[in-house]
């Protein structure tokens, strides 16, 4: 199993329109939907800062073992910030490092980041 990071990013800082828990929450029920990722969509807390009373969700992690997961991954995630009404970009990141960014108009470069990575961790 790989585990996926997803962060959702502002596209623009100057918008009023704030990417909250709340966003992170329906992207998970979104993507919980897909048969192929159905219970492997987990919210992660992240460290409360100073002044905090308790941790706030930080990101999503999707356990990824199988190209349909990914295909279901990479296929949900631009009709999600389509729905959107505020301008937004979705940030995977893989335990080693890398990551790309989804937008609602490409989701190219993820698919082959995706594959990639699982087929280098199934290999002996």
């Amino acid at each position: 199993m790989l585990d996926v990071a997803l962060k959702l990013v502002n596209d623009n800082p100057d918008s009023a329109a704030a990417i909250g828990e709340a966003d992170l929450a329906g992207i998970r029920h979104q993507l919980n939907t897909e048969p192929e990722l159905r219970g492997r969509v987990r919210l992660v807390r992240k460290a409360p800062e100073n002044e905090q009373m308790g941790a706030g969700i930080g990101l999503l992690t999707v356990a990824i073992g199988s190209s349909g997961a990914v295909t279901a991954l990479v296929r949900s995630l631009p009709a999600l910030l389509k729905a959107r009404r505020a301008a937004a970009t979705v940030e995977l990141s893989l335990p080693d490092g890398r990551s790309v960014k989804i937008t609602a108009d490409s989701a190219g470069d993820a698919q082959s980041l995706l594959d990639t990575a699982l087929r280098n961790q199934q290999q002996p």
